[in-house]
């Protein structure tokens, strides 16, 4: 897998709207693994520069691209640990490319999913990683992989972040009476 088949490391503050709109800049400034670590630091900051912590995640980006063709050939390793060992690669985006690259049984949790989750009792909200452990634990393995694109969509359309109205969504109308029985 290259690199150039994944998204650049973003926090969960920047929209995916807002990646793919840089995405095509930054892949023809350096369309591999290679080609980004020698890409110059300040033209990949201002390519990268409207999804916000431009200059760390440069840095993330030039220094990723570094490990993997250092430890890798230039390849995205196929391992929760080697994934999780490069700069700016975090748990929820090595289980995006556990799941999407390799077809790895993964429960993906951004803050959405997590919000969706605590709203709909399926989870305590204390944490990504209890919220995963939850959908894990009520959701059959072979759901997970499209199971949390297909949440995220369902967020997007029926149960947003702001301005969540209960009523307009067909699960928070759902569960809350259910909710209140507990």
């Amino acid at each position: 897998m290259h690199i150039y088949r994944i998204h650049p490391p973003c926090t969960h503050q920047t929209t995916d709207v807002k990646v793919n709109t840089v995405t095509p800049a930054l892949f023809k400034l350096a369309a591999t693994s290679s080609a980004m670590a020698d890409a110059d630091l300040a033209e990949v900051t201002a390519i990268i520069q409207p999804l916000g912590l431009s200059a760390t995640k440069a840095k993330h980006l030039k220094g990723m691209s570094k490990m993997l063709v250092a430890l890798h050939g230039g390849q995205v390793p196929s391992s929760y640990a080697e994934l999780e060992a490069l700069p700016g690669v975090g748990h929820k985006t090595a289980s995006v490319i556990m799941s999407h690259c390799f077809g790895v049984p993964a429960f993906p949790v951004d803050t959405h999913i997590h919000r969706l989750a605590e709203r709909w009792g399926l989870s305590s909200g204390k944490s990504v990683e209890q919220t995963e452990a939850d959908l894990k634990a009520v959701f059959r393995e072979e759901l997970w992989n499209k199971l949390h694109l297909q949440l995220i969509w369902f967020g997007r359309q029926h149960c947003s972040a702001r301005a969540h109205n209960p009523q307009a969504c067909p699960v928070c109308v759902w569960a809350a009476p259910n909710r209140a029985k507990e």
